[in-house]
């Protein structure tokens, strides 16, 4: 009896089944889960930002460097390290040129303008290959440094020789000595120039926080 039954149940199912199709009907489709979505209405993980949001694009016009490399800065620290080079290597020069002419200690003297001379002429060799392009009236200021710079181993040298000879002969007149007026000739020279540097460089240093220069400290 049972699988008479069962066999009825089954044909009733399928009736059924045939009975909806026949009337146009359709299984209701389950409403698809949407993604998640950003605050923007974007699906996660699709969104993009805009290059100025995450700080790209062009330099700022501070980061450019004109001076491929050296800015304006820099190259005025440069100038005010070699003048305070400058002032430093001609210390002892007043007392040395005293006591040569007084021919007192003048071996020692000597050693000292000739340690002067030395750092002049490398401090002539360093202006020459100063970059100051990028520094309002660079091409002018070395110039003029340069000329004042040369000016004074100019008479560094010519002092060197005077003392030298000076040293070997004390009672020679040394106010009539052709190389000790050289070298008073060339530093009325340097002097001048040193005054045309620091009237067109004391601006420039005070625009980038360096400080004013004197002739005298040159």
């Amino acid at each position: 009896m049972w699988p008479l039954l069962a066999a009825v149940l089954a044909a009733v199912v399928t009736a059924g089944v045939m009975w909806f199709l026949m009337r146009g009907g359709t299984p209701q489709q389950a409403t698809p889960v949407s993604a998640p979505t950003t605050a923007g209405g974007e699906a996660t993980g699709t969104g993009t930002r805009d290059p100025q949001e995450t700080g790209s694009g062009e330099p700022s016009e501070a980061s450019q460097d004109p001076g491929g490399g050296t800015t304006a800065a820099g190259q005025a620290q440069a100038v005010d390290d070699l003048l305070s080079d400058s002032g430093g290597a001609r210390s002892g020069l007043g007392p040395a040129l005293t006591q040569v002419r007084q021919c007192e200690e003048a071996d020692s003297a000597i050693s000292t303008i000739e340690r002067v001379t030395e750092a002049r002429r490398k401090q002539v060799e360093q202006v020459r290959t100063l970059e100051l392009g990028a520094v309002a009236d660079g091409d002018t200021i070395k110039n003029r440094l340069t000329t004042a710079l040369q000016a004074s181993l100019d008479a560094d040298e010519s002092f060197l020789t005077w003392a030298r000879r000076r040293a070997g002969d004390c009672d020679a007149d040394w106010t009539k000595d052709p190389d000790y007026n050289a070298g008073l000739s060339s530093s009325s020279k340097a002097t001048a120039a040193k005054k045309q540097f620091v009237q067109l460089w004391n601006p420039v240093a005070k625009e980038h926080g360096l400080p004013d220069r004197a002739a005298h400290e040159i």
